[in-house]
């Protein structure tokens, strides 16, 4: 299990650029990964970062502070506390979202999210799904590879 590839991506929903990428092996969580992807797109991207919407993977008090308070972005990520099994969140930015998300309220925001599903699809359908190398070291660079070409992909197009 620990030798399976993982691709995280922050993309530009409108270009489906990726802004910026974390390649691992193995499961895991993805909230860890959240801060260097938001801070890379936030700093390399063309535009201004305004808005990052991200799946429950991604759920965490500390998340919402880093987008919200030191980088000044608007943070849409679904809470995983709400399941019927669960309480509301005791953290304050969690506990908002969750209300927000009870209501309805980030519905069309949340609905971009899927862009970056799009861009998985991309990169599969124009580059391949199997994975060439097999040592993990040469999966993550293959996987980095491929966010490049992509990215060279819609820039020739353009």
């Amino acid at each position: 299990m620990t030798r399976l590839p993982k691709l995280s991506l922050a993309a530009d929903a409108a270009t489906h650029l990726i802004l910026a990428a974390a390649a691992s092996t193995g499961g895991g969580a993805d909230q860890p990964s959240f801060d260097d992807l938001l801070y890379h797109a936030w700093r390399r991207s063309h535009v201004t970062v305004r808005c990052v919407v991200a799946d429950a993977g991604f759920d965490s008090e500390d998340n919402h502070r880093i987008a919200r308070r030191d980088m000044r972005v608007r943070s849409v990520i679904p809470p995983k506390a709400g399941r019927p099994t669960q309480k509301l969140p005791s953290e304050p930015m969690r506990r908002d979202m969750h209300r927000r998300f009870k209501r309805g309220a980030d519905r069309a925001v949340y609905g971009q999210r899927w862009q970056v599903e799009t861009v998985n699809s991309m990169i599969k359908r124009n580059l391949g799904s199997a994975m060439r190398a097999r040592t993990a070291v040469r999966r993550r660079h293959e996987l980095l590879l491929r966010v490049l070409t992509h990215n060279i992909m819609l820039l020739a197009e353009g």
